[in-house]
């Protein structure tokens, strides 16, 4: 009695707290999930590397400043006097000698020389590197898009899950209160009847196992809520989440009988539409043909390694003398550099089969990622199918639970039916109840399933 006392006060306090809706959930999800801001923080990575590829089209410009200082014996043997000797006119010596030193021709050696330039490089063809890198981190970019998309997805589904699997042990939970105030009534009578002699001690301990069985069931599912209440923080990135807003499972109840009543030629044309809309827009299926692409594009840059390229540099230097003040005699230079390569041990051509047979792989991955992702499509769809006939049926069942339940009461009463009788109609009524309870979720949850395989 205990347990039940301290379930029914820790649900009070779940009760108590504000409640959210799961819109409002997902949203706050969306600001403050670890995984969801991880792959903002990816997307935002390949959107700056797409921007990088793009400065390999424009030039690059520097500044250069060298400072180059020689060793005294070597500046010394370098300015120091030389006699050159004097030839005459049939070409030999006269005798004569020219003194010569190579710092009074003024030729520009210093023993310390400082050089500043400016340097612009400009690549015009490169075997297509370039472009291609371009292209591959546009393609990069749209992927790290597609997987934001699909992590959304993911995280609105475990959300959902989450929310629902917390409404439906409330809802549960009810039943269950419910269903135990329902065996104290029963226990309280058997007991009276059983102290003036018209019932048996075993009808008693019947009702008293069926005490702790409710109390047992009562307490495991405040537990779960209790553990589904603390993921669903660390889903939503807050310190103490709201609760989950209460929700009316039968609004459903048009959906669950239009599927259920569907025939089999309306279900296949439902589903195809369905696999139709799945390849048009799932983030999944693009996310496979933007591997392929990428692949694609790195057999053509394999192929361009066999291509010329043509890069172009200028250099103007605006000071090479002794002193570092940005003043002496200027020169300019333009430099067109093109290269064809010949042989290169078989680099090249390595690349190129490597990049073909990886071209091959990934498309046979992906093709058959595909398949099985439509298949299990297809079957969530069914699936769901399958729900919404089984919230009909179990409408039915309760129906027919009811009517018995009521009809052995009755009897009951009478002295017509055994207590054990009664007990099997007590367990058929709230099993049924809950077994409706569950099937409502199950298809509502299914419902944000197939949200995944769309956009």
């Amino acid at each position: 009695m205990k347990k039940v006392i301290l379930t029914f006060i820790l649900m009070l306090m779940f009760f108590a707290l504000p409640a959210i809706t799961l819109e409002e959930s997902i949203e706050l999800a969306k600001e403050n999930n670890k995984e969801l801001l991880a792959e903002k923080s990816a997307f935002k990575s390949a959107d700056w590397s797409k921007k990088n590829a793009l400065t390999n089209f424009l030039p690059k410009a520097s500044f250069n400043s060298t400072m180059i200082r020689i060793d005294d014996d070597t500046y010394d043997l370098a300015t120091g006097m030389q006699e050159i000797p004097v030839l005459g006119s049939t070409g030999m010596p006269t005798g004569d000698y020219i003194p010569f030193s190579t710092a009074a021709m003024g030729t520009g050696f210093y023993k310390t020389t400082y050089t500043n330039d400016i340097s612009i490089q400009q690549s015009i063809f490169n075997g297509g590197k370039v472009i291609l890198g371009y292209q591959l981190a546009k393609l990069a970019k749209k992927q790290a898009y597609l997987a934001l998309q699909s992590k959304e997805k993911d995280v609105s589904y475990a959300i959902a899950s989450t929310y629902f699997g917390i409404l439906k042990l409330q809802d549960l939970q009810t039943l269950s209160q419910k269903s135990l105030e329902s065996t104290l009534s029963h226990l309280e009578s058997v007991q009276k009847n059983y102290e003036v002699g018209t019932a048996k001690k075993s009808d008693v301990l019947q009702w008293q196992v069926k005490q702790k069985n409710d109390e047992t069931a009562l307490s495991e599912i405040g537990n779960n809520i209790d553990e589904l209440y603390g993921f669903w923080q660390i889903l939503l990135g807050a310190e103490e989440a709201e609760k989950p807003s209460e929700i009316d499972v039968t609004e459903y109840d048009s959906e669950t009988l239009q599927y259920a009543v569907m025939e089999k030629s309306e279900l296949e044309k439902a589903a195809e539409e369905f696999l139709t809309e799945v390849e048009k827009t799932s983030p999944t299926i693009q996310t496979m043909e933007l591997a392929e692409k990428m692949m694609e594009k790195n057999y053509c840059m394999a192929k361009g390694e066999f291509l010329p390229s043509l890069n172009l540099q200028f250099s103007y230097q605006f000071e090479s003398d002794d002193e570092f003040d940005f003043d002496g005699e200027d020169n300019w230079n333009l430099v067109a550099a093109f290269s064809v390569p010949i042989f290169t041990s078989g680099t090249n051509y390595s690349n190129l089969k490597k990049s073909k047979y990886d071209l091959k792989k990934t498309k046979y991955e992906t093709e058959f990622a595909q398949e099985n992702y439509m298949v299990t499509a297809k079957n969530v769809f069914y699936k769901l199918i399958t729900k919404a006939r089984t919230v009909e049926d179990n409408k039915t069942a309760l129906e027919f639970a009811q009517e018995n339940h009521k009809i052995v009461n009755e009897l009951y009463t009478q002295g017509m039916v055994t207590n054990t009788e009664l007990m099997d109609a007590e367990a058929m009524l709230f099993g049924s109840e809950m077994n409706l309870v569950a099937s409502y979720y199950d298809y509502i949850l299914l419902k944000y399933e197939i949200k995944k395989y769309t956009n």
